[in-house]
């Protein structure tokens, strides 16, 4: 008990003791120190500030209004000559924190800030070393402006920049470098430009992973450049942050939707020729393939400058659904012609030359077929029969001889027999004139004036009947004929767009070179090591 006392008294006598030695350090620096002067020993000399950016988090790449938000530590060391003390006066302490409000401190700001404060509005405290050495890391929430390339959305690489600089003072009274200025790989000097880059010039220790982008790279540059308006040269420090878009989320729920219904279009040719759907196919698809432009629209920046990869496909897949729609309308207003005579170099091209090589045939013995039920259907042999009766009793009244009587009932049996096989009768149907051969074979019997003015008018209708007959054979091979052009068509463009989508989707899913990019991210390179010990503990 007594030793446990003895303990406690001496360590709270040193923690007095260090509080006081504090104290009194504290007063000491900060009693004659004005904030409002630069920390330097001479007016005509640069105070040296370096800086260095601590990427936390990529929060958010605004897309639609070009603005990239990052949460980070902008990291500032430099030197204040009037912050300086001997450790030994003072209990040996050789770093002590002062509240940032009490110091002075670099008006450094983001250049191309987008909206929001471009400086840190968290003061927080620094820590100040015996030799003069301040380092502050105050945390900040960046919104700085970034110009989206959109011309491979969404399979896109970015490069937005975070752009420092003091905003009041010049380069011959703020010298502003990296802080790790002893990694500089490349200087360029030309047109009054000096550029110094650092190529890992951002700290990603403890960089936490986005789940939309992969880091690529992480660039610093100084930038020394003079202005014809100012004497002295302006200092800036660039960040450049490389990152590239993930492809998983926008490929399932964008790409891959477009596609499918993109391979309906070829479909609208595969629907018959003679189908009404086929147009009301051909207007939904354009109906969605609308909507998804209007979906792009409200996540891509509206930009003249570039077209967006997607944008391009969804044009494409928009112009050959116009196509098809127009060249379904033509191809049913040809398979829905009736008596329009076929040019012969139309019947060349699609029934003797293309339907041959798109292995489209026609059916001769279904042609046949519907030639005879059609011949059976007209009222020719009705009519020859009903002929046929009047003529009997007509003989019966005749007041000849019984030669006239023998010779009409073999003409009336030779002319007008009964229909008992239709296919003959067709076949004389179409192969001669059948009012003609009748008109002429009456004249040769010996008929009264008006059974022959009767049998003239019954020739007469009959030719009239085979005209007519004639007429409507021809309608019909006509409509076949433009039917199969229509078919012939119809198959050609089932190829040809089939061919021209496949080959634009194709494009579509290849032609992003960040496909082609297998660089490896460096999301989680130069990890704390508190970080590492936590992984391997948690194993």
């Amino acid at each position: 008990m007594k030793s446990f006392i003895c303990l406690f008294s001496i360590f709270g006598i040193n923690v007095v003791i260090g509080n006081q030695e504090g104290n009194r350090l504290f007063e000491d620096l900060m009693n004659d120190y004005r904030k409002l002067n630069r920390p330097v020993e001479k007016s005509e000399d640069a105070l040296r500030i370096q800086v260095k950016f601590k990427l936390l988090q990529i929060v958010d790449v605004q897309t639609k209004h070009q603005v990239l938000k990052t949460n980070g530590w902008l990291i500032q060391k430099w030197n204040d000559y009037r912050l300086k003390w001997n450790p030994h006066y003072y209990n040996n302490i050789t770093m002590i924190h002062i509240p940032g409000e009490l110091l002075f401190l670099p008006d450094i700001c983001l250049y191309n800030n987008a909206h929001g404060s471009p400086t840190v509005h968290i003061i927080t405290k620094a820590d100040v070393y015996y030799n003069g050495d301040i380092i502050w890391e105050p945390p900040a929430v960046f919104e700085s402006v970034c110009r989206i390339q959109i011309d491979w959305f969404p399979y896109d690489i970015q490069n937005c920049d975070l752009k420092f600089g003091s905003w009041t003072y010049g380069g011959y009274e703020i010298d502003m470098v990296h802080l790790d200025s002893d990694l500089i790989e490349e200087i360029n000097e030309n047109n009054n430009v000096t550029k110094w880059k650092v190529k890992d010039g951002i700290d990603i220790s403890e960089y936490q992973e986005a789940v939309e982008w992969d880091l690529l790279g992480v660039v610093a540059t100084r930038h020394k450049k003079r202005y014809p308006c100012c004497d002295y040269p302006a200092i800036d420090i660039t960040y450049t942050i490389n990152i590239r878009r993930k492809k998983l989320f926008y490929t399932v729920n964008l790409m891959i939707p477009c596609m499918g219904i993109a391979a309906l279009t070829s479909f609208v040719f595969y629907l018959p020729c003679e189908s009404h759907q086929k147009v009301t196919l051909g207007i939904s698809i354009l109906v969605a393939l609308s909507f998804f432009q209007l979906l792009l629209i409200e996540i891509t920046p509206p930009t003249s400058l570039a077209a967006p990869l997607i944008g391009q496909y969804l044009l494409f897949e928009m112009i050959m659904v116009t196509l098809s729609i127009i060249l379904t309308v033509i191809i049913q207003n040809v398979h829905w012609r009736d008596e329009a005579p076929m040019p012969k170099i139309v019947r060349l091209i699609f029934v003797h030359f293309l339907g041959r090589y798109l292995l489209i045939f026609r059916n001769i013995g279904n042609k046949r077929f519907h030639r005879q039920a059609r011949y059976k259907r007209v009222p020719t042999l009705k009519v020859l029969r009903t002929l046929d009766s009047h003529f009997e009793n007509i003989r019966s009244q005749s007041c000849h001889g019984k030669r006239n009587s023998l010779q009409q009932q073999k003409t009336s049996e030779g002319l007008f027999r009964s229909n008992t096989d239709s296919r003959a009768d067709y076949r004389r149907l179409s192969e001669s004139s059948d009012g003609e051969i009748f008109i002429k074979k009456s004249k040769k019997l010996s008929f009264p004036p008006h059974i022959l003015y009767k049998l003239n008018n019954v020739g007469k209708n009959i030719r009239y009947i085979e005209r007519s007959l004639k007429k409507i054979r021809q309608i019909e091979d006509l409509q076949r004929d433009w039917q199969f052009v229509a078919m012939t068509v119809d198959r050609l463009m089932l190829i040809i767009f089939s061919i021209t989508i496949l080959g634009g989707t194709f494009w579509a899913t290849t032609a992003a070179p960040s496909l082609r990019d297998d660089r490896i991210p460096i999301n989680n390179k130069g990890q704390a090591p508190w970080l590492v010990y936590e992984q391997e503990m948690t194993f």
